[in-house]
């Protein structure tokens, strides 16, 4: 799964997409971009997409948002999540500013960002789990780190046969955002209504998505070169400004067929109106987010 990544986690090993929001789980403690939804959420390089991110911890106004495409590829050996250079103004394309906002990805980015011919002291790159390649965008805020985006593209295959790369390339369909289904709160059962939360209160979250949402999809399967198919699994990150989570994210895999997650989550002990953010990721890199507004009441 692709996800928005903070510039603190760059030092971090690529596989640990789960930066530091607080001293406890989900909670958010300063401004962050939370999440990116791009429609659509895989796309041919040079085609236009619409991005909309999810900010949350400040009352900056999302109209303060700068987006901006890194066109600089990782170096051999580098095992950050993007290059040093896409810190540099050098290396950075405007696309834009406020949300959401609409732009095309670079022409280029098969052959910077994937399968195609690289560049000098580059390699192609290698697909990730769902045979998917992602241009960074880079997105400023406020007081939030520098924020990247990973904008899944559409390369096709390089290292494949010509009959299987034209088998792909016909069955393949470009994947589509999931949707969540509401949010749904319940303890010891019954239901709860967010606007009267008891302080220091126990609530049962569940949420879901739509039954075609975990989509079924063309995969070549590089070890046995030869054409199958994938579904995709599903995650739910859970965020919220005050309280604590049971867990910072839940989810379906691939071969989980179940629609729906649950999270459990403690109400602070304080009083007071609070938020929470639900955030849905399927594994080839679309994304559904919604917002909740929490009334914790003194018992």
């Amino acid at each position: 799964m692709k996800c928005v990544w903070r510039a603190a986690a760059l030092v971090a090993a690529a596989a640990a997409c789960k930066p530091d929001f607080g001293p406890n789980d989900g909670l958010v403690t300063s401004p962050l971009v939370l999440a990116v939804k791009a429609e659509p959420p895989e796309a041919v390089p040079g085609t236009a997409a619409a991005y909309t991110a999810l900010v949350v911890g400040s009352s900056a106004p999302s109209s303060a948002i700068v987006w901006r495409f890194c066109t600089a590829p990782k170096s051999l050996g580098d095992d950050n999540v993007v290059s040093p250079a896409c810190f540099d103004a050098d290396s950075l394309v405007a696309a834009g500013a406020g949300s959401p906002v609409t732009a095309a990805t670079p022409k280029n980015g098969c052959s910077v960002f994937g399968p195609a011919m690289a560049l000098a002291g580059t390699r192609p790159q290698d697909p990730d789990g769902t045979g998917g390649y992602y241009q960074p965008l880079r997105v400023d805020w406020a007081e939030a780190d520098p924020t990247f985006y990973l904008a899944r593209i559409e390369c096709g295959l390089a290292d494949a046969s010509s009959a299987i790369a034209t088998q792909f390339a016909d069955a393949y369909v470009a994947n589509a955002n999931p949707h969540l289904t509401p949010l749904v709160a319940t303890s010891s059962g019954n239901p709860v209504s967010l606007s009267a939360v008891p302080a220091n209160g126990r609530v049962d979250f569940s949420i879901g998505w739509g039954a075609s949402d975990a989509e079924t999809y063309a995969y070549y399967d590089p070890s046995s070169q030869t054409l199958t198919t994938k579904r995709e699994s599903m995650e739910v990150t859970w965020r919220a400004s005050g309280g604590a989570f049971d867990s910072e994210s839940t989810g379906r895999s691939e071969t989980d067929p179940v629609t729906t997650t649950a999270n459990g989550w403690t109400a602070p002990g304080t009083a007071g109106p609070l938020q929470i953010w639900v955030v849905l990721r399927d594994s080839r890199g679309g994304v559904d987010f919604a917002t909740y507004g929490v009334d914790v009441e003194t018992p």
